[in-house]
């Protein structure tokens, strides 16, 4: 069966380490595409606690690894709100530096690609709380449930309720019109899906945002980025 193939491909939220992560579905997603370009949009890891690392997590790991070392795609790794302090621990198993953002051309538009929690006002007004929170949702995954599934609903119908998807998204598509950019794509809310911006007084040009979703939800969801065209794709 032939491979898959785009210019760029864009996962976010793996939040390896709890149940709900899905490492070996997400390796398979790799080894049956090919793409010039990984970019990891944030919060791949949850917390601190590689030892609940498994297998499937470990050989994850390797192949990216493998690939920005042998040159099989450029690596790409965005800061998120939960691994944000793992730079050198990523520098050493993944030989990748952590970074704020990233940006890119493609089909004749400029891509800027960050994790989105700059723009989640509950967080940043709160990193303290928001800190002791992930470590009770990580608590609730690990110890309160065995796939991980009801913390993973609950996330998701507290960034419902709070609108959190719509805010992410409008100060998102703002920040990149400041900026020139044509396209903005976020992950962090756990939401995917596409926002098209006119130009407007809070956004001053055209902008699309994407958003690529996560690995703790069924389907997971990427982003496929060729000729221009961002693609939100989905694996069962």
């Amino acid at each position: 069966m032939p491979q898959a193939t785009t210019d760029t491909l864009i996962v976010s939220d793996l939040h390896l380490g709890i149940p709900a992560s899905r490492p070996g579905a997400l390796l398979e997603v790799l080894e049956g595409w090919r793409f010039g370009r990984l970019i990891l949009l944030g919060d791949i890891f949850h917390d601190f606690a590689f030892a609940n690392f498994g297998t499937d997590c470990w050989r994850l790991l390797r192949h990216v690894r493998g690939l920005a070392l042998d040159n099989g795609a450029e690596v790409i790794w965005i800061k998120g709100n939960h691994d944000r302090d793992l730079g050198d621990l990523v520098l050493r198993l993944v030989g990748v530096r952590m970074r704020e953002s990233y940006r890119w051309d493609c089909g004749g538009r400029s891509h800027l690609a960050l994790h989105g929690d700059r723009f989640d006002r509950f967080i940043t007004n709160n990193r303290r709380l928001c800190r002791r929170l992930s470590a009770v949702y990580g608590f609730c995954q690990r110890r309160l449930s065995r796939e991980g599934r009801w913390p993973a609903a609950l996330d998701r119908w507290h960034g419902r309720m709070f609108g959190i998807g719509d805010e992410v998204a409008g100060r998102a598509a703002r920040f990149a019109a400041l900026r020139s950019a044509d396209v903005v794509v976020c992950g962090h809310t756990h939401e995917p899906g596409h926002w098209h911006f006119p130009g407007q007084p809070g956004v001053p040009r055209p902008v699309d945002y994407y958003n690529s979703g996560s690995w703790v939800a069924r389907p997971a969801s990427f982003l496929a980025v060729d000729a221009g065209r961002v693609r939100i794709e989905r694996c069962p």
